[in-house]
């Protein structure tokens, strides 16, 4: 996929990568040797998990086109695993390639940009970890998921990729089996429902009733 991002990195002839993820592929960043890559997500969905070598996890962001990740690699003790809610392209360069050969003072102001709506995209994020109850940030996560992404339809909201109750347990640091009970439960209540086969998830509108008396939103 060609886009404006692969044409201003060719004209300022600064090494880049192009990676396409099909729904579910992952890419795992390690600390550098040297510098540190930066992302652009130009087209697609994926989320990150900040992964420690104990084997434990923490969902940091779900990040959608024109998106930037810049890693923080502080420890040698973790890594990050960026992984593809729906068909998504990426591009990887290193900042010392981009300022050593940038031209254009326009690009670095869309970077900016890139940066403050990144931030924008982790702090709505960050609102489906601070509730205790597994069972709110599963419901938290569809609001998040409805609001930023959702398709609107005559009797409920659709949410455009396919999302797993696995990758759910992911994003809201829990196991399976709590979130199939949790889903279950909102199905059986008529709140959410899943298209068979495409594993396409619906929120009816009584979902949103359900989230206000319940003080969620």
């Amino acid at each position: 996929m060609y886009n404006e991002w692969m044409q201003l990195f060719l004209e300022s002839e600064t090494s880049f990568y192009v990676y396409k993820l099909q729904k579910g592929d992952a890419l795992v960043f390690q600390r550098p040797i040297h510098d540190n890559p930066v992302v652009i997500v130009f087209y697609g969905t994926v989320y990150i998990m900040k992964i420690f070598t104990n084997g434990e996890s923490f969902f940091l962001a779900i990040l959608n086109s024109n998106s930037i990740i810049d890693f923080n690699f502080n420890s040698d003790y973790t890594y990050y695993k960026v992984i593809a809610l729906e068909n998504t392209y990426l591009i990887k360069f290193f900042w010392l390639d981009f300022i050593s050969n940038f031209k254009y003072l326009s690009t670095v102001f869309r970077l900016i940009d890139l940066f403050r709506y990144t931030l924008k995209q982790y702090e709505n994020s960050s609102y489906i970890l601070l509730h205790k109850s597994v069972k709110y940030r599963v419901v938290q996560l569809l609001l998040f998921l409805c609001r930023e992404f959702g398709v609107l339809n005559k009797h409920y909201i659709a949410i455009p990729f396919e999302l797993s109750q696995k990758t759910i347990s992911y994003i809201t640091g829990s196991n399976p089996i709590t979130v199939n009970k949790i889903m279950k439960d909102l199905v059986d209540k008529l709140l959410i429902k899943y298209i068979s086969k495409k594993k396409i998830l619906i929120c009816y509108f009584s979902f949103f009733c359900y989230l206000r008396d319940h003080k969620i939103i």
